[in-house]
């Protein structure tokens, strides 16, 4: 299977700009290197295009959710780029950015497979808010939310009309920041989820037992994988939006994402959120750099197994 790599240069969904640089950041730094250094077949498809508009319209097409237009907009050609690689029997590797581009990758994977997928969302927030419930009107904080079906139809129509995946099918890991109005979607859909402090109290690798007894229970044969920089401690990651301290440490991260990729059921990959603008000493550089071997290592041995 080839990985195909797709940058999503956009900070639309984060209001926070410098998050656009990302992609080219992490490329100027040895990710397609990296990604060929466990794997046999890696092509960089290059970023998406996203249309340019100054930060004095970001409520020109919508009165509460900022940059509504472009959001969709570069997230339509997301979903095209990511359906077009799933078909041809390949990876997309998505790289932000902010995590708005989930609505996109999403999108892509519904159209692509048509059958029912996996959600494995990694990240200090559900990203389940809808236009109602968002306190700062941010897209970056809807994508999960929007794909199960939830919210504004043209966050839930993009690019196919309907549910992109089930709230049931959907596993959230590294929670510690989340609003009054996400824990009701939460209580009310059943969606799963591992608080950092369920992993501070029982440990990892429970969680990550828990993780896989349930995906087998399922009996999902496919999973979208969407990893936030931000579910790592605050320490690590000056550079991104939302830090939030009592996150992940390396190693817990580490062996999370190498069980899940270990499936064997993995089929797409978002990573998201770093800010080379905002970060300090190289710091979210380095962390990235970190977790990217960690997914690129195990890719290439799940390809072998």
């Amino acid at each position: 299977m080839k990985i195909e790599l797709i940058g999503f240069p956009m900070f639309y969904g984060c209001d926070r700009p410098g998050v656009e640089h990302g992609p080219d950041k992490l490329r100027e730094e040895g990710l397609l290197e990296l990604l060929k250094k466990y794997n046999t077949h890696v092509v960089d498809k290059g970023n998406i295009d996203i249309d340019l508009v100054d930060v004095s319209k970001k409520y020109a097409s919508h009165d509460h959710m900022k940059y509504l237009k472009e959001v969709v907009e570069g997230n339509k050609r997301l979903a095209v780029s990511v359906e077009e690689t799933l078909k041809n029997g390949n990876l997309p590797f998505v790289v932000g950015g902010d995590h708005s581009l989930g609505l996109g990758s999403m999108a892509g994977v519904k159209a692509a497979h048509k059958e029912d997928f996996a959600v494995i969302w990694i990240d200090a927030h559900a990203d389940l808010n809808l236009n109602e419930t968002s306190p700062s009107g941010n897209i970056h904080g809807m994508p999960l939310g929007a794909s199960a079906g939830l919210g504004d139809p043209s966050l839930t129509e993009l690019h196919i009309k309907g549910q992109k995946v089930a709230p049931k099918n959907i596993y959230i890991l590294g929670l510690r920041s989340v609003d009054e109005g996400e824990e009701v979607i939460i209580k009310e859909h059943g969606i799963h989820t591992w608080r950092m402090t369920d992993i501070r109290e029982r440990g990892m690798e429970k969680a990550i037992q828990e993780l896989l007894e349930k995906l087998a229970e399922s009996g999902i044969q496919k999973v979208h994988l969407s990893y936030d920089i931000d579910s790592l401690d605050a320490r690590l990651v000056p550079g991104t939006g939302t830090p939030v301290e009592d996150g992940l440490e390396y190693e817990e991260s580490k062996t999370l994402v190498e069980a899940i990729i270990g499936t064997g059921l993995v089929q797409s990959i978002d990573f998201v959120e770093f800010n080379p603008i905002t970060d300090k000493e190289d710091m979210t550089l380095k962390s990235s750099l970190t977790m990217l071997d960690t997914f690129a290592k195990a890719l290439g041995k799940a390809a072998k197994s």
